[in-house]
């Protein structure tokens, strides 16, 4: 088994790639799924697909840069140059706020990718995707897991502790070195409390991980097995017509990439559940689901990485607004390239004439 020291070096390692490939990817696709919604189909709609991939990389890119960032603060606060061991840390305020910020964010981003599979699922017998049908669905998963979580801001606890230690210098004089420690934690009064207990297991663990996985896993079997049968129909047929060949494409190609989403984000999180559930029910005599917590817990965040590169290698159309933003972005990069070059020509000649006189003239010679 890993050892603790070892265990920190695997945490720092992942944040490093997650934040070296999985915040580009997400600032890409933000990028590219707002320009995207600036335009219009042929039909005037929006395209509400590139909405929903927006929403998730904002979700991720979040969560990824909390975890970076904690990450840091963790590294220098083992070589003594961080005062804080984490964000919540700092205040009772940043204890409540980033707590409640990476559950909040860690469910919507759950709920919506489960929540859009089973959407585009039933978008194909009854028109459900639309901006109106997102704003909605958004609106309400804030409103329920904000409301689901609002018990944390009395189970909370936020302690500043002034410890003092004597040293010895060597001219034996006691010299006194005071170290903060400050713990964001649950209260005392709660933690051993049935009722705080049941809460933390069916909101943290059932609500915000374990469901939206097991809906996503079903649901993702429940497509597998459509697509199946809608290739067996195609290759049935003769003769097909070249929009119903078009929209099917299309709709193969949203449906592999929400696939490859969402078994990379159930892949990613259901160890974690499994683990953090026989934690709640089984507790940890001698550390080993505790350690297997950890490592569950730093790969959960390779979900929020690889999101980018799904949509790369699974639909054409972002790989076409891919390409068009890079070429956009080095013609730029060409153009203030070119319209650079002509004011250093210019005053490159500038220079050449300050050093030049001009021959004096024939009547000033004569004279």
């Amino acid at each position: 088994m890993m050892s603790i020291e070892g265990l920190y070096i695997f945490r720092r390692i992942m944040a490093i790639i997650c934040c070296l490939f999985g915040l580009p990817g997400n600032i890409l696709t933000i990028i590219v799924c707002i320009k995207s919604l600036c335009q219009q189909t042929i039909h005037g709609e929006r395209k509400v697909f590139d909405l929903y991939l927006a929403e998730i990389s904002i979700l991720d890119t979040c969560l990824l840069l909390y975890w970076v960032i904690e990450t840091l603060i963790h590294y220098l606060y083992s070589i003594d140059k961080s005062e804080y061991f984490s964000l919540m840390h700092i205040s009772a305020f940043s204890c409540f706020f980033f707590y409640m910020i990476n559950r909040l964010f860690a469910a919507l981003c759950s709920w919506l990718i489960t929540c859009f599979t089973l959407i585009r699922f039933l978008n194909i017998f009854r028109q459900l995707n639309t901006i109106r049908s997102n704003i909605i669905l958004v609106t309400c998963l804030t409103l329920i897991f904000f409301t689901a979580n609002s018990y944390l801001i009395v189970t909370l606890g936020y302690d500043r502790e002034q410890k003092f230690h004597l040293n010895e210098n060597f001219s034996n004089n006691s010299n006194e070195n005071i170290s903060k420690s400050t713990r964001c934690h649950i209260r005392d009064e709660y933690g051993d409390n049935p009722l705080t207990l049941l809460l933390n297991a069916l909101v943290a663990g059932f609500l915000n991980l374990v469901l939206p996985s097991m809906l996503t896993l079903i649901v993702n079997i429940v497509i597998i097995c459509y697509i199946r049968h809608i290739y067996k129909a195609q290759n049935s047929e003769q003769i097909q017509r070249r929009s119903d060949t078009n929209a099917g494409a299309n709709y193969r190609s949203t449906s592999s990439t929400l696939l490859v989403i969402s078994i990379t984000y159930t892949l990613c999180y259901l160890p974690y559940c499994i683990i953090y559930l026989l934690l709640i029910q089984f507790g940890d005599t001698n550390g080993t689901l505790l350690y297997w917590s950890e490592i569950t817990f730093i790969l959960r965040y390779i979900s929020h990485s690889v999101n980018f590169y799904a949509y790369i290698f699974t639909n054409y159309r972002f790989r076409r607004n891919i390409v068009l933003l890079f070429r956009y972005m080095l013609q730029t990069c060409l153009c203030l390239k070119k319209s650079k070059q002509p004011k250093q020509e210019k005053r490159s000649k500038r220079l050449l004439f300050r050093g030049y006189r001009l021959p004096s003239s024939n009547k000033s010679r004569a004279k």
